[in-house]
This record gives structure tokens, sequence and C-alpha cells, in this order.
């Protein structure tokens, strides 16, 4: 595959929650920035019992609140970064399947996870705080893809998959490597691909495969590079990375749960360490990240117009 050509697919989204804004979709972007302004405000009201939540939440106002007011582009910038490092999950790691829980990788997408947050703990522990914001970025993309790849939406969840953070919990019922997932026979409906009735009853977990790793009775991500039914049917997937994906009318179920997984991670990242570390990890201290740039994408992201209507509506 030409590079040229890999590029153009994160553009339109092949592989993940889009890079690339979309109309009616949310994208790593703005699961990310919501994320952080949901959990940052709870550790605030922790922190202080007359904390009032701001009607407008963004990294401004949040910073008022939290009265941080003096860090608040420190904070845009925290967030910035490691929205950086969480998108460059997708150009530096674009087919490796745990980082996405791409073919029922499950166990080696959790141990990636929990790896990555005992790895964050022994970086605040030392004061590396770059490198712990890129490794924030970096689990926070695979734990958001979960939600996506994954059929946990599919089977009914509206919560998170509280085991993905939690060590001594086990992932429910994931498929076997021996176990239908999906039905390839079913005619193209440009609704997605169909998942069996047995998986659905049964409530198997399983996630799309992509490319040449797919096998049969399994199900597809899905995607304009994903060729696993054959270019005609390379729709005919499982992925909700954008309204108009395979599985695209539970988009935005996906990435609200998303949201609420990242808070979750980001919570127990905090009560591992304390309100010092986590807040000069996010960028409310007085030490500006020195930020890292994208690799072929323009440097401001979602959230640096922190007025936008659409992050505001999401956060409230």
């Amino acid at each position: 595959m030409s590079r040229a050509i890999f590029l153009l697919a994160l553009l339109i989204g092949a592989h993940s929650f889009h890079i690339k804004e979309k109309p009616n979709s949310k994208n790593h972007q703005d699961i990310t920035s919501i994320a952080i302004l949901r959990a940052t405000a709870n550790i605030c009201k922790n922190a202080d019992g007359n904390f009032v939540t701001p009607k407008q939440l963004n990294p401004k106002t949040l910073a008022m609140a939290c009265k941080k007011d003096a860090f608040k582009s420190n904070f845009e910038a925290g967030i910035k970064t490691i929205i950086t490092h969480n998108v460059n999950t997708d150009l530096k790691h674009p087919f490796t399947a745990m980082m996405h829980f791409d073919g029922e990788s499950f166990l080696d997408g959790k141990n990636l996870i929990i790896k990555g947050m005992e790895k964050i703990t022994e970086l605040l522990n030392q004061q590396k705080f770059e490198d712990a914001r890129q490794t924030l970025g970096t689990i926070m993309h695979t734990l958001q893809d979960f939600y996506s790849h994954s059929n946990w939406i599919e089977l009914g969840n509206t919560e998170p998959c509280t085991a993905l953070i939690n060590i001594e919990e086990n992932i429910p019922n994931p498929a076997d490597e021996n176990t239908d997932t999906c039905d390839n026979t079913a005619p193209d409906t440009n609704t997605g691909a169909k998942l069996l009735d047995t998986v659905i009853q049964n409530k198997i977990l399983t996630s799309g495969y992509f490319g040449k790793t797919k096998k049969p009775g399994k199900c597809s991500h899905g995607g304009p590079l994903d060729f696993t039914t054959g270019f005609r049917k390379s729709w005919n997937g499982i992925n909700k990375d954008a309204i108009d994906a395979s599985h695209g009318l539970l988009h935005h179920k996906a990435a609200d749960v998303a949201v609420a997984a990242t808070v979750q991670l980001l919570e127990k990242i905090w009560k591992s360490n304390n309100d010092a570390n986590y807040f000069r990890l996010v960028g409310l201290h007085q030490d500006k990240p020195k930020g890292s740039r994208f690799s072929i994408f323009s440097s401001k992201s979602r959230v640096s117009d922190a007025s936008e209507q659409k992050i505001e509506n999401a956060v409230a």
C-alpha cells in the first residue's frame, strides 16, 4: 500500500474514530477533549467543596472554576498534546491489532492499557510529564477504539467495560477463535455486517478483522481499505467510527460510551497518584507542556476553539 493512499485513508477514517472532522460525528479529538474536561471538573469538585461546574465547560472556564485561571493556556496546551499522541497512534501503528482492539485482540489490548496505566504512575513519580502524556494519549486511543471496533454497543451495553482498566476483572465472554460471529452470506444492505443471532443472544464479544487477517465466519472491520469482503462490499463491517461507517447508526452511542470510559481511565490514574500530579499531567500547572506536532495534520486541535458549541453541548 502506498503511503499516499494510506494517509488518505486515515483522513477519511479507514481504521478508527475519525481524525478528520466529519459532520454529525465525534472523532478522537472530540472524545478526548470532552473526557479530560469532565474528569478534571470532577477532580476539582473533589478538591474544593465550593466548586461550581461552569455552564459552558471548556479549558478557559474550567481553569477559572478550578481556581487555576493563570494556567488556562497551559491547560489548552496539555489537552492538545494528549490529543496529538492519541491521533499519532493511528499514524504510527495503523495495523497493529491490539492497539485498536481489532481482530478480537481483547486480552492484548487490555494488557496494553493496564501496562500503560502502570507506566504513567511510574513516569509521574519520576516527574516525566511529557512521557506520561504520550503514554496517556496512546492508551486513550486504544480504549476509545474498543467501543467503535467491537460489538459492545450492539450487545446493548450503555456503560463502559470496566474490565479494560481493572486488572482483576475479566473481559466478559470474548469469542474464541473457532466461534463464528458474522453472517458473511447476508446480502449487502448498506447497513454493515450482520452479527449472528447466537452472538447477540449469548452476548458474545467480538471485533472486526482488517484486511487479510480475517478468518472465515468472523466479522470485518469495514471501511474504504478493508477488502476482507471484496471491493464491492468493503463497507460491510461492524465499525462505528463515524455516522456513515458500517454500523454508523450506533456511532453516537459508541462515542458517548467511549467518553465515559475515558473519564473512568483518567479518574483511576488520578486515584493512583494525587491531585498535583494529575493537574500537571493535563496542563493545569505553571509549567507549560512542550506539546507535539501532528505528523500530517494541522497542529490546531479541536479544543483550540474552546467555545465550540459541539464540545460544550456534549460536555454539559
